[in-house]
């Protein structure tokens, strides 16, 4: 009994502003590369994709945020906007999976808005998905950190492929059992929601600038529905998964938040 009573902490911290740090990770949709780039390739600082409209919503919203990853891509864009993303052309959800723990460690972010599975033609299966989800965990524990993690329903191509019809619905069910099990996974529902037209692609794959205008307002409005907008209430979730909270008192007006959390096995790292 008493041990189970030492597991129980009250922590109290007055919240620092800080940048958030928002890693974009996923194939070419992320990176904005088309068919036309093979044989005409644009020069990097002239793709942003869904990226620098995304930044710009955040950025009206008055939030302080930081997009990271070892790519660039955007520089040249006007407005400007943060550039840094984990966007690779071509490649498939098993291929970001092997480098996944790696870009974590690299760029330490808090949020990761995951969009993949376009090039995994050969398979209806999100096993690939669950791989990068996998790596994710493990970096948490490892670093006893927290990562909030967006995963999309990925877009349809232009003409429509059942393929990806299955793979969203299975990648779906997926997710779902893991969010179940404590992951603190949100379902961005790209899919549906982007509503995407065929006027909004710039080739069979690959969204058009309006396509990606499109994209971005569902990335925003996910990210803000589950209160990315309110930092100091998202706090404890920095220190330990939201699993291990047991509630809340929060203090608006002083910046302060209260919350009693059981210790979990990898401890809290402040």
């Amino acid at each position: 009994m008493l041990r189970n009573l030492l597991v129980w902490l009250i922590v109290t911290a007055m919240f620092v502003n800080a940048s958030t740090k928002i890693m974009p990770l996923g194939d070419s949709i992320t990176y904005d590369d088309t068919y036309a780039d093979k044989e005409h390739p644009r020069p990097a600082g002239k793709r942003s994709g869904y990226r620098n409209y995304l930044w710009y919503f955040l950025k009206d919203a008055g939030l302080d945020i930081d997009f990271v990853g070892s790519q660039k891509a955007g520089q040249d864009i006007k407005p400007p906007f943060d550039p840094d993303n984990e966007g690779h052309p071509g490649w498939t959800s098993f291929d970001i999976a092997d480098h996944a723990y790696e870009y974590m460690v690299q760029s330490r972010p808090n949020v990761v808005l995951l969009h993949i599975g376009t090039n995994d033609r050969t398979t209806t299966s999100p096993y690939g998905v669950e791989l990068i989800l996998n790596e994710i965990d493990q970096y948490e524990i490892d670093y006893h950190t927290h990562v909030k993690v967006y995963v999309a329903l990925i877009i349809d191509r232009k003409e429509h492929d059942g393929r990806i019809d299955i793979f969203n619905r299975r990648l779906n069910d997926m997710l779902k059992k893991r969010i179940a099990l404590g992951d603190d996974i949100v379902i961005v529902d790209m899919y549906h929601g982007a509503g995407l037209t065929s006027s909004d692609y710039a080739d069979n794959t690959h969204p058009n600038d309006h396509g990606y205008y499109k994209m971005a307002r569902v990335w925003y409005h996910a990210l803000m529905a589950n209160g990315f907008g309110d930092p100091l209430h998202a706090f404890p979730t920095t220190l330990v998964p939201t699993e291990y909270i047991q509630s809340t008192k929060i203090n608006d007006q002083a910046g302060v938040i209260e919350f009693i959390t059981e210790v979990p096995d990898a401890g809290i790292q402040f």
